[in-house]
């Protein structure tokens, strides 16, 4: 009989072995590293993690499918070598020795994760930038946007001019999450792109994509060979009284793809693709707005892109500042789905969008969004036949004694039409508040709540009531953070099923000591129902990270500079970028008032800002801005998803929020993605199944854009700038306070 105990010591022992092993290899390599590469900075971070899962009742419902004591010990070794402000050298090893931990990583053992060598020469005659391993390939939008696992060289011509430049980009590697799953065959892509930038003409790009995936017996496809060659440009121009910008890309795809109505189907096809995007502000008024027209036929399926097939689209937006410093805008857009078949669904949104100091007249300190929507959605047989109206209120407002109030009001009719007759109206209110507190030398925030909510399903309805308590305590060296919300869902059992009565109880417990971090994590789920057993589920994790930095023994070579000391080299303005750590109060609170932007409300730490930072993203979004001694410690943008919405628009959400960052702020330094989107979104990102991070170096520190997992179960999109952030595999760094 096999003895399960004694192999799980067993495996135990060989793991804390395996750990040790870790630290040696470490500490050996820092030794020599600092006779081989002591011009090089080297820093980095090791990570020993255990975790316990258990459930009981029915698994269905559990957060937690996996079961039993896990472990993992993660490596994180990043070196950097600065000759001059033009020529860079960066490396990056990540890693881990995995035991058990079907949530960490689908191997076991030693898993290789991220390994890249980035070598940066603008000053060498043929200026160049070569990456080998991990990398992120981005073409344009039809054609290529992926990280992969290979190589990838651009270089600049010694004929260009100073009206004239030309770039060229190689890229090979494979679409894989780390490199235990690495082949040459599942998903390979090979693409070539040059790139001509003319002061007078504009800026046009060539490429050519090849992908390669081999057939699946498990997902029923066939072999797929596929290319995709497309051109796109994009102008500035003044036109009168207004500054446009014209962009737009033409692409062809012919090859095969996973089918439409089975693998066949999707062998040796031809499509084209096509959007078109004119942009512009006036002169003389506040006064911007985005035309836009996207069309992919059935077939246009390229692998590197992000793109729905068998689409039409128009989309119309503007937007006007007001003197009171209310921002607003509207929206109409037009989607047909399924567009060459038989079946086509339509899908009409007509929306507006307030933000800033909505209520000035009667109560300055209010800051709030107002967002409201109708919707028409239907196909030509009748099968869907939706009507949908949206509207969103969130107001924050500063009260007596320290306390800050915020309420959010959502209301939502959705009248069905077809023949399914499935009505949904919801009625939803929330109160919360914020408000500092000094418990036993601890300082923090506690932020209590309740949400309220009707749900009227056709004949089915619940009615459910939230109650939240947030806590975020600091002493010292010490850290807690603590996050309680339960759901009492009220049903009527002949219609609507059983009452449901949920609790989830997150806390995150930290302690610093130096080079040391010492961590407890525990979470516990409950979930009670009147006709089933009921289910609780809990995670706790210890860890402890060990972080090291060791500078370069020798100065290297760098170019002169006429900024004084303390000076920030980059100008500060209402932008990602701008918003730099280091920009004095004063100077941020200027960028804020030329760009128009009022109403900041104080909130746990941070002055927050309801309104846009990227007008192509029409989501809910808020500047939420850290002070320290006068100076800016850290800026944040948070955007949230829409309350209605699914799979695909969620994905494209954030894909299209990626690329407005990328067009600003260019190729990211680093990218980590795990998983994909799926119907449980909400909970992939909980149980860090999906993880999205991408990373911009900056003369100030790091841009860091992706979706965080929170104490609280929220799930919404940041990007923050600040000097720096937990390794890239830490989920948990959303800014907490801000809900």
């Amino acid at each position: 009989m096999i003895n399960k105990a004694k192999i799980k010591t067993v495996k135990i022992r060989q793991f804390f072995v395996g750990v040790f092993g870790c630290f040696l290899l470490m500490t050996t390599f820092t030794s020599y590293a600092e006779q081989l590469l002591k011009d090089w900075h080297m820093y980095g971070s090791n990570t020993l993690r255990g975790s316990l899962y258990e459930a009981d009742g029915p698994g269905a419902v559990s957060p937690y499918p996996f079961e039993g004591d896990m472990y993992f010990n993660e490596l994180s070794v990043y070196l950097d070598k600065r000759n001059s402000q033009y020529d860079v050298m960066r490396a990056e090893v990540t890693g881990l020795l995995n035991l058990d931990d079907k949530y960490r990583a689908s191997h076991n053992g030693i898993v290789p994760e991220r390994m890249s060598f980035v070598r940066e020469n603008g000053e060498a005659n043929t200026p160049y930038r070569l990456e080998m391993g991990d990398h992120f390939a981005y073409f344009s939008y039809l054609t290529l946007q992926r990280s992969l696992k290979g190589m990838q060289v651009e270089f600049q011509p010694g004929w260009n001019n100073s009206r004239r430049r030309h770039s060229f980009v190689f890229t090979t590697g494979a679409d894989e999450s780390d490199w235990n799953s690495l082949t040459l065959k599942d998903n390979y892509t090979t693409g070539v792109s040059w790139l001509i930038q003319d002061q007078s003409l504009g800026s046009y790009n060539f490429n050519l994509v090849h992908n390669y995936r081999d057939n699946s017996v498990k997902l029923g496809t066939l072999q797929r060979k596929q290319y995709v060659a497309s051109v796109a440009g994009e102008r500035e121009f003044d036109l009168e009284e207004h500054n446009v910008t014209l962009e737009a890309e033409v692409a062809h795809f012919v090859g095969d793809h996973n089918g439409v109505t089975g693998a066949l189907s999707g062998q040796d096809r031809a499509e084209n693709g096509y959007f078109v995007q004119l942009s512009g502000q006036s002169k003389s008024l506040p006064w911007d707005y985005r035309y836009r027209v996207d069309y992919y036929g059935q077939d246009f399926q390229p692998q590197g892109a992000i793109v729905t097939a068998d689409r039409r689209s128009f989309e119309m937006h503007h937007g006007w500042l007001h003197q009171s410093g209310i921002r607003s805008r509207g929206r109409v857009q037009f989607f047909e789905d399924a567009l060459e078949t038989t079946n086509t669904t339509s899908t009409r949104t007509y929306g507006v969008n307030f933000t800033g100091p909505l209520l000035k007249k009667y109560y300055p300190d209010v800051n709030g969004s107002l967002d409201a929507f109708m919707q028409k959605r239907d196909n030509q047989t009748g099968a869907i036949d939706t009507f949908t109206r949206n509207l969103n209120l969130s107001l924050t407002k500063p009260l007596r004694h320290g306390w800050v109030a915020r309420t959010s009001v959502f209301l939502q009719n959705v009248d069905d039409e077809s023949t399914t007759n499935a009505d949904i109206f919801t009625r939803q209110f929330t109160l919360s508040a914020d408000h500092a507190i000094s418990i036993a030398g601890f300082k923090g925030v506690i932020s209590p709540g309740i949400l309220l909510r009707a749900i009227r399903k056709s004949t089915n309805f619940s009615t459910d009531a939230s109650p939240t308590l947030a806590m975020s305590l600091n002493r010292g060296p010490h850290a807690l953070r603590a996050d309680y919300s339960g759901l009492f869902q009220g049903r009527d059992i002949t219609t609507s099923g059983a009452d449901i009565d949920t609790h989830q109880l997150n806390m995150d417990y930290q302690y610093s000591k130096r080079q040391h971090l010492f961590g407890l994590e525990a979470n516990f789920f409950g979930r009670d129902t009147d006709i089933t057993d009921s289910t609780d589920a809990y995670r706790i994790s210890a860890y402890w990270t060990y972080n090291f930095d060791r500078p370069p023994v020798t100065v290297a070579r760098t170019t002169t500079s006429q900024l004084s000391p303390g000076e920030v080299s980059v100008e500060v303005d209402a932008t990602i970028i701008g918003l730099a750590p280091g920009a004095t109060e004063d100077n941020v609170n200027t960028a804020l008032s030329r760009a128009g932007i009022s109403g900041g409300v104080s909130q746990s730490g941070f002055v927050v800002y309801e309104t846009p930072l990227l007008n192509d993203v029409f989501h809910r979004q808020r500047i939420a801005l850290e002070f320290a001694v006068g100076s800016l410690e850290r800026s944040a943008l948070i955007i949230d998803f829409d309350n209605v919405g699914d799979r695909d628009t969620t994905l494209q959400t954030y894909e299209r929020t990626k690329q407005t960052l990328i067009k600003q702020l260019g190729n990211p330094t680093r990218v980590f993605e795990r998983g994909d989107f799926t119907t449980s979104f909400i909970g992939d990102v909980n149980a860090q199944r999906i993880i999205r991070i991408v990373e911009w170096s900056t003369p100030q520190g790091v841009i860091r854009f992706g979706i965080p997992r929170r104490l609280d179960g929220q799930v919404r999109m940041e990007i923050q700038h600040a000097r720096k952030f937990p390794q890239i595999r830490d989920t948990l760094w959303s800014i907490e306070d801000i809900r």
